[in-house]
């Protein structure tokens, strides 16, 4: 898999598989992507899309299971995205 690093606060050109490690104020990070769905013999991709999810306890760890999930999406061409500065935390219920 080929992998393009964006630069911080950089977006993923439209309609490109892409990963975004957004990191949060707490220090932790939150991992969201798109791709389409490549494996095997098909005629057409279809989207996947990562939301949600835990927050990781680093951008290395995020970034980890951002690949490994591209990866297992058969992912020729990943466009990696980081945010620019800190997502506030969600209100506690």
């Amino acid at each position: 898999m080929q992998i393009v690093k964006l630069p911080a606060g950089e977006p993923a050109p439209p309609d490109t598989d892409c990963i975004r490690i957004q990191e949060r104020k707490d220090g932790q990070f939150l991992l969201e992507g798109s791709v389409l769905f490549r494996c095997g013999d098909i005629d057409s991709a279809e989207s996947v899309s990562l939301v949600g999810g835990d927050p990781y306890p680093s951008y290395d760890d995020a970034e980890a299971a951002g690949l490994a999930w591209a990866d297992d999406h058969c992912v020729e061409t990943l466009h990696l995205a980081r945010s620019a500065g800190t997502q506030p935390l969600p209100d506690a219920a």
